[in-house]
């Protein structure tokens, strides 16, 4: 078990994903729940289950000294005695409906039920039993700079050099979901990981029947249709994967260790199922890999 591991919690909207990806940035080790333990099939929504198996994985592994795990579940309160501390991202009810209203990476908050249950459990005071709360409508760093402190952890950073393959400041690769009339951009997502991550995810998809390569690549510009939602969209789901086969596989591939690259090959996909997600008649994505 690493010698401290910190869950980072909230309802919809409150920012989990967000906080997860500073804190990758900032060279923590880091785990987005939706993208690496949710239960493969499971619903998109705010409480869907942890796979156990690969949650206790994680969270008995020594690899790492630190680990924060951002996201949340139905099932939860089974893993707490896991964690060293345990903090609550807090948001009020307008910066909720906000921020539900203006996300493009999920659905879920905009239908009016899903609001709703959303502000009654806001009003509530729902929370993990013990959580410490954190303002989460302060800006991005300064939340991350909060739930550092509170884990005396170096506000700054780590401290330790990136490995290859981590995430840097900048986004390696984009994706542009733009209209075939007029070429508009209407969407787009990001992904920070390093590009060798992608060169080795793309072929491993390919292997198994989801071959987004031969989508009339330009260079490093691949652009995608909406056959290519139709056909891959469902099958793109991170939870259906497996971290340390996707690990292996980049390790033969490269011929080189990497410690955790499963969780960014895990990224890839959650990046590329929402690059799909956001194709809609009329529209491709045009995929950007530099």
């Amino acid at each position: 078990m690493a010698e401290r591991n910190y869950l980072v919690d909230g309802l919809s909207g409150a920012g989990k994903s967000s906080v997860y990806e500073e804190l990758i940035g900032r060279g923590y080790r880091a785990v987005s729940t939706d993208r690496a333990w949710k239960v493969p099939g499971a619903p998109r929504l705010e409480h869907a289950l942890w796979d156990e198996q690969k949650a206790l994985a994680e969270l008995e592994s020594r690899e790492a000294e630190v680990v924060f795990v951002c996201g949340s579940s139905g099932n939860r309160d089974r893993f707490l005695p896991y964690f060293t501390k345990v903090f609550n991202l807090r948001i009020d009810d307008d910066t909720m409906r906000r921020r539900l209203a203006e996300r493009t990476n999920n659905d879920f908050g905009k239908e009016r039920d899903e609001l709703e249950q959303m502000l009654r459990l806001n009003r509530s005071g729902e929370a993990p039993a013990g959580a410490i709360d954190v303002d989460a409508t302060q800006p991005l760093r300064q939340v991350v700079d909060e739930v550092l402190r509170l884990a005396d952890c170096d506000i700054a950073g780590s401290g330790e050099p990136p490995v290859p393959w981590s995430k840097r400041g900048s986004a390696i690769a984009r994706s542009f979901v733009v209209s075939e009339l007029d070429l508009a951009i209407v969407a787009r997502s990001e992904y920070s990981w390093s590009g060798d991550v992608l060169a080795a995810l793309l072929p491993y998809l390919a292997e198994r029947h989801i071959d987004l390569m031969h989508a009339d690549p330009r260079g490093a510009v691949f652009v995608l249709t909406p056959d290519h939602r139709d056909r891959y969209l469902a099958r793109l789901d991170p939870g259906a994967f497996d971290g340390a086969t996707l690990r292996v596989y980049y390790e033969e591939l490269n011929e080189s260790t990497a410690d955790g690259v499963g969780y960014a090959m895990l990224d890839g996909i959650a990046f590329l199922r929402d690059t799909l997600e956001l194709i809609a008649p009329a529209t491709v994505a045009v995929l950007v890999i530099s």
